[in-house]
């Protein structure tokens, strides 16, 4: 039944996510700063490049996706600056958290558990796609500062890379290496989730009218672009419904953390933050029957 498959994408992630909420809630000691760099700068590079090098998919696809996603997040980019413009509102605060998506702590899991092993290897290469964006384009809009070194430095983006060059060259690892990998990439997802749901507990909890508007627009703007863009990169099947999960997904919870660095309007993004993850929250299970 179409709602026990919806059921079970959206009960894990959010069973998780849920945990790290009310572990902070009760004031258990929680390192978010530490938790996030394990899982960002260890597990998810070796989940990155232990699931892109044991599959084997056609560069076509690989590309597709990549510059799917950077031809729509310059055209959502275009668009949020109109409408930032059109509300006077200040474009280094909010352009980044109105473009970005959370396809790391939330799209992962959910392309994994919506379309298994294939869905988050294409979930991945979007991933790390966001990854050069944001820390490129998107910190020096926050920050005023271009560091396009940073993310080629980040070991996402080379394990991303290295993975798509094994998957391609159809070089197979030795199973010892392999195992090691797949191990210490497991608790990936979980730590995402688990720091998702920790963030958000310590977000400023207010529900003000524009960042409802805002992140309502957010959602329907991603989601026809999405499928608008899908249909004319010719992406089919498991790749464009993993693109269109990954463009729905919500305001990136990293961005409240740029914001809180460089002192821009962060209690406006964090609300953002907030607003935009209840609402894909409630609108999930319509997009899952819309892409199952």
């Amino acid at each position: 039944m179409i709602g026990v498959a919806i059921l079970e994408v959206v009960f894990p992630v959010f069973l998780l996510a849920g945990v790290g909420y009310f572990w902070v809630k009760r004031d258990i000691p929680f390192d978010i700063a530490f938790v996030t760099h394990l899982a960002l700068d260890f597990a998810t590079p070796c989940l990155v490049f232990s699931k892109m090098a044991s599959t084997r998919f056609e560069p076509d696809v690989f590309w597709a996706l990549a510059g799917s996603t950077i031809v729509m997040y310059l055209a959502l980019a275009a668009i949020f600056a109109l409408v930032l413009w059109m509300l006077a509102m200040k474009q280094r605060d909010f352009l980044l958290p109105l473009v970005s998506a959370n396809t790391g702590n939330m799209g992962l899991p959910l392309c994994l558990f919506a379309f298994g092993e294939q869905g988050l290897v294409y979930g991945i290469v979007i991933f790390a796609t966001m990854v050069v964006l944001q820390f490129t384009l998107g910190l020096w809009l926050v920050s005023g500062e271009a560091s396009p070194m940073k993310a080629l430095r980040h070991p996402l983006l080379h394990a991303a890379v290295l993975g798509a060059v094994f998957s391609w060259a159809s070089i197979d690892l030795p199973r010892w290496i392999d195992n090691a990998l797949s191990l210490a990439g497991q608790p990936a997802i979980p730590l995402m989730l688990l720091a998702l749901g920790a963030s958000m507990a310590r977000l400023p909890a207010s529900f003000p009218t524009r960042s409802i508007a805002l992140s309502i627009l957010k959602l329907l703007i991603c989601a026809i672009m999405a499928i608008g863009v899908a249909w004319g990169a010719g992406l089919e099947g498991i790749a464009m419904k993993v693109f269109i999960l990954q463009a729905v997904t919500p305001v990136a919870v990293t961005t409240y953390m740029l914001a809180e660095r460089y002192g821009r309007s962060p209690a406006e993004v964090a609300q953002l933050v907030m607003v935009s993850t209840a609402l894909v929250a409630l609108a999930l299970p319509g997009i899952l029957l819309f892409l199952l």
